[in-house]
């Protein structure tokens, strides 16, 4: 038999994602986020749950795909799209352990390790996020100082209502993600800790994390939900399922008919699961599973234009905002014109801002060098 074709055959040797497979993914999850930053904004499509869950909007997408218009695709990317962020963060807490417990970089205590991660952001932000606040005041929109300190320091998300205060909107991911830099210094690294901490600090934190939004939202209501999932809670299970890849997962030879039947499935699964909360706070997971399957199965020929996507996918996602807020305005006639306009000028845009940073960090190194 090729074993190609046996679902159940697998390496032990075998990494669950090599590193040009995380770079798909990467891909794959930066123009899905992208496409429904756009797409949500456009009046008349269908939203998303993200931070709260109405089962209408769930209701409206299922119409919508019975009996579809000419906006079906945006009504799917405007509903579906955001799940690329749990893309990221499964790919965050897999790129950790490879990092800090299967590779050479020492873990070098946590005020170092959080230390080089907020600079590495902070670098990465600044400059658009700078141009963007200059648009909006251009734009005549206000913009609020003490939230623009605390956006650069990472902590907005933990102020009151974050959702009002995060500008750009997408933005709300750098402090989300600094939460669990922290999280996995303090308390989710595998190394130096007891060997069942390996598995069972992922699940305790993906378990706390899915009973917090459940209680929050019983007792505080949709205010409080919303608040949790601007913060660590809303990552249980897409962080704790990239450690557990790390460190226990394994390739499974998956044929490409029946991986794209599983993902099929599981995009069916998703929108079905969109009605009950604690189906919903599922979701992600499996989103993550059905990345990883889509990716293992896709033609090896895509892959390099994906993976190279997923090199700009930093770059990308710092700067789509500047575009968005330039174009929407023109978007509700012929949104899928200016939906392919908005992408294209993103990622022009983001391989300008890459080049920047290259040649800055290429002076640094200059300096550094003359210095010495």
């Amino acid at each position: 038999m090729n074993p190609a074709m046996n679902p159940t055959t697998t390496s032990p040797s075998a990494p669950m994602l090599s590193r040009t497979e995380c770079a798909v993914l990467k891909g794959l999850a930066i123009l899905a986020i992208v496409a429904h930053n756009f797409a949500h904004e456009i009046p008349g499509i269908v939203r998303e749950n993200e931070f709260g869950l109405d089962p209408t909007r769930t209701s409206q997408l299922v119409h919508a795909c019975l009996s579809p218009d000419a906006n079906v695709v945006l009504h799917a990317l405007s509903f579906m799209g955001h799940y690329g962020v749990a893309l990221f963060l499964f790919l965050s807490g897999y790129g950790l352990v490879l990092k800090y417990e299967r590779g050479q970089k020492p873990f070098e205590g946590l005020g170092r390790f959080m230390a080089r991660h907020y600079v590495k952001l902070l670098k990465l932000m600044t400059l658009p996020l700078l141009c963007f606040l200059g648009l909006r005041l251009l734009y005549h929109k206000t913009v609020e100082p003490v939230n623009v300190v605390a956006q650069f320091t990472m902590v907005i998300n933990l102020l009151s209502e974050p959702r009002m205060r995060i500008q750009p909107g997408p933005f709300w991911f750098f402090g989300l993600i600094m939460q669990l830099y922290l999280l996995y210094g303090l308390l989710l690294r595998a190394r130096g800790r007891a060997r069942w901490w390996s598995w069972a600090g992922p699940l305790l934190f993906a378990g706390v994390c899915h009973a917090a939004q459940v209680v929050g939202e019983r007792e505080g209501g949709l205010d409080m939900l919303i608040y949790l999932r601007y913060n660590a809670p809303m990552a249980g299970w897409s962080f704790a399922l990239g450690l557990l890849a790390a460190r226990y997962g394994r390739r499974v030879a998956v044929s490409r008919w029946l991986g794209a039947a599983l993902v099929a499935v599981a995009g069916g699964a998703v929108v079905l699961m969109s009605v009950r909360l604690h189906h919903w706070l599922l979701t992600p997971a499996v989103v993550v599973v059905a990345g990883v399957i889509l990716v293992w199965v896709l033609p090896k020929s895509w892959h390099r234009p994906l993976a190279w996507m997923g090199g700009l996918s930093a770059m990308l996602f710092t700067v789509h905002p500047i575009v968005r807020l330039l174009l929407i305005d023109y978007a509700e006639s012929w949104p899928y014109a200016w939906l392919l306009a908005y992408m294209a000028a993103s990622v022009l845009l983001a391989m300008a801002y890459r080049w920047l940073l290259g040649r800055c960090e290429a002076v640094r190194i200059a300096r550094s060098a003359r210095g010495q």
